[in-house]
């Protein structure tokens, strides 16, 4: 009996690891055509997110697009990708409505809206699971990969 429990408590405690292991690694993905590549477009990828630039260094035109703000990729993207908390982003978006009119990136609610979005455009890019695009869905590329 005790061997048992102990067996069921053991596999428990394996799901439950490795459910954490892969539950808290992310994508930020692009349209394929899109040129740009590597983890050293994490700083260019916060500045076009908070729509400080408009354009990816190719000259395409920017079109991020959100996540929920309560979803566990969009607090990944603010921790590991923009380095801010809800608050503060916040804060950036009602500041660019008051100077210039800005909005905050248009909110999704699904990966499959997603995908379809930024197959379409070549400057478009938002985040996913890191398992939604494995393998990445036709048009769609992976440009990072981020955790939580």
């Amino acid at each position: 009996m005790k061997l048992a429990k102990f067996s069921i408590l053991l596999a428990l405690t394996a799901f439950s690891f490795a459910g954490a292991a892969n539950a808290g690694t992310y994508a930020l993905i692009v349209n394929s055509a899109n040129p740009a590549s590597g983890d050293a477009m994490k700083a260019e990828v916060k500045n076009l997110f908070l729509k400080q630039k408009t354009s990816w260094p190719s000259g395409d035109e920017a079109e991020p697009t959100a996540r929920a703000a309560g979803s566990p990729e969009h607090a990944a993207l603010l921790k590991s990708v923009l380095g801010m908390n809800q608050a503060a982003l916040d804060g950036h978006w009602a500041s660019e409505k008051s100077k210039s009119g800005t909005s905050a990136p248009k909110e999704v609610s699904s990966d499959s809206i997603l995908f379809r979005q930024i197959g379409k455009k070549k400057g478009a890019f938002g985040y996913v699971p890191q398992s939604a695009v494995t393998p990445p869905p036709e048009g769609v590329k992976v440009l990072f990969t981020f955790s939580d």
